[in-house]
């Protein structure tokens, strides 16, 4: 394998505001606790050593225990756990909705961001402690966003008429996809039986658990955890009852928000009047603030007794929504750095303020790692083309243009053209104001169609020639497509199942903790030799 890097506005599958955060936090220092680098981190461990207790330090580790526990034969993954009993002991986030089977590759490559990351801090800072942890959005109710996965250019789909929170659902009708996913491995049968081992009972909470402890427990330690947790709702049902009785995110991310606006940057998360859901059994609701003083969530009502006397005997039936769930999760964890994708990380600029308002720290902030994976079939017909592995980062047009005028001799040379074109515009502009000055703007209009006719010829010229390239014309829309699934990069598209068949599964997950790079900014490119 060979590993280079591109600067991500090099390409176009990047916004402004990301390419912002991963290069340039210094721009944003308004807007953040400090840039992500590994000195401030110094700052940031003693931050959170003031305020994160010991109190608060048992109570994770009794929740993550239960939590966890079926996984204590992973010999990393309970040191983790019994090590955040220490005040020295502190944890680097990823997070990301439940997904069949891993997800996208980028939730893998965001793992392993996290754990390299600790890696990293364990050798710049050896008198502390770093824990990776994986904390799931077990609560989000937009079945449709993680009920598929594409494998090999199919999308294989779940089927439930479940409601609620997704963590909470049962792995009934599962098994078509399954059976679907391992048909394609009858010629792999060790791998098949693999897959099998995985979605058979409980949640789909327990699956991803499951899952990504097989990958990267007993190797790496990962710590995950569930947030719809009874315990540790019941330490955060402060903060929520000040959001129910006094409202207070929406006011400041607003205000965030339009100062990002001002600054030319646009917010990227819309809060609520209240930022909490309420759920309970296969319902999660908004919760909303009546103009008579009750509030209703769905079709149920409660005054506002009743729903504050409702959190306090059951806050695990109250649930963050997105601008709300960062500060749940930093209030129970002692947490120093909390990474995720561009976008995910864009509306994380409108929280500061919300958490200075709950008096908890806001944490240094890092865009994960993007990866780019090139085959060596895909390599060979690059090279074939003559094209450099970094080329398929132009258009998919001007890559064809570019072979066309490459490959096609004199026939598409334009240069003589062009310049008797030039001559001719300079002559026509001479002898026609030598005549009348006043024909200036008529001059003009009439030189703008004859630019227009020349280059509708040479375009007719070039897409002639494309037809005669019409095999290399296939070849670069099979390379895009591969690359480029649904116009993405592939790490946006891809489940990780055929990479893990084909390199093994050991190996495949080794291979990507040796890719990332926890301060790599560039998109890495990993390219098979």
């Amino acid at each position: 394998m060979k590993r280079i890097t591109v600067k991500r506005g090099d390409t176009s599958y990047f916004g402004g505001l990301s390419n912002q955060l991963t290069y340039q936090q210094d721009n944003l220092k308004k807007y953040i606790q400090a840039p992500v680098n590994l000195a401030n981190f110094k700052a940031q461990i003693e931050l959170k050593k003031a305020h994160f207790t010991n109190e608060k330090r048992v109570l994770l580790h009794e929740v993550l225990v239960g939590q966890l526990s079926a996984y204590f034969h992973h010999n990393k993954v309970k040191e983790n756990v019994d090590l955040l009993l220490k005040d020295n002991t502190f944890t680097v986030i990823a997070g990301h909705q439940l997904n069949l089977y891993g997800g996208p590759l980028y939730t893998i490559y965001k793992i392993m961001d996290a754990i390299r990351l600790a890696e990293e801090l364990s050798k710049k800072y050896p008198e502390n402690n770093f824990v990776p942890v994986f904390w799931m959005a077990t609560e989000d109710h937009d079945f449709e966003e993680i009920n598929h996965l594409h494998l090999f250019g199919e999308t294989l789909t779940w089927n439930s008429e479940q409601v609620g929170p997704v963590g909470r659902f049962n792995l009934d009708g599962f098994e078509e996809v399954k059976d679907a996913i391992q048909e394609k491995f009858q010629n792999n049968p060790n791998f098949a039986a693999f897959l099998d081992k995985f979605y058979k009972n409980g949640s789909l909470t327990d699956a991803t658990v499951e899952t990504f402890m097989e990958l990267v427990g007993e190797e790496y330690g990962l710590v995950i955890i569930d947030g719809d947790s009874q315990q540790l709702k019941a330490s955060f049902a402060g903060t929520m009852r000040k959001e129910i009785e006094t409202p207070f995110a929406e006011k400041l991310i607003a205000e965030t928000t339009q100062q990002l606006e001002a600054d030319g940057y646009h917010g990227q998360a819309h809060a609520r009047p209240i930022n909490l859901f309420y759920i309970k059994d296969q319902l999660r609701e908004r919760i909303i603030a009546l103009e008579d003083g009750s509030f209703e969530a769905g079709e149920l009502r409660f005054s506002k007794e009743e729903i504050l006397n409702e959190l306090s005997e059951n806050p695990q039936r109250f649930s963050p929504n997105v601008v709300f769930r960062p500060l749940y999760q930093e209030s129970v964890l002692p947490n120093l750095c909390y990474l995720g994708g561009g976008g995910e990380m864009a509306y994380w600029l409108q929280l500061k303020a919300m958490f200075e308002e709950a008096a908890v720290p806001y944490p240094l902030i890092k865009v994960r790692n993007s990866v780019q994976w090139l085959d060596k079939t895909t390599v060979n017909r690059l090279d074939k083309l003559s094209f450099e592995v970094t080329d398929i980062f132009e258009s998919i047009h001007e890559l064809k243009k570019r072979f066309v005028f490459e490959n096609s001799g004199d026939e598409l040379d334009f240069s003589v053209l062009e310049s008797m074109e030039n001559q001719l515009i300079a002559e026509v502009e001479k002898t026609v104001l030598s005549v009348d000055k006043g024909l200036d703007g008529y001059v003009k209009g009439e030189i703008v169609r004859l630019q227009k006719q020349l280059d509708n010829l040479k375009q007719k010229l070039v897409r002639e020639q494309k037809k005669k390239h019409e095999n290399a014309m296939g070849q670069i829309d099979g390379i895009y497509e591969k690359m480029f699934p649904g116009n993405g990069l592939q790490e946006r598209y891809e489940n990780m199942i055929p990479y893990l068949a084909k390199y093994g599964v050991k190996e495949y997950i080794s291979m990507v903790h040796d890719i990332i790079d926890p301060f790599e900014n560039d998109l890495i490119i990993v390219v098979e030799e």
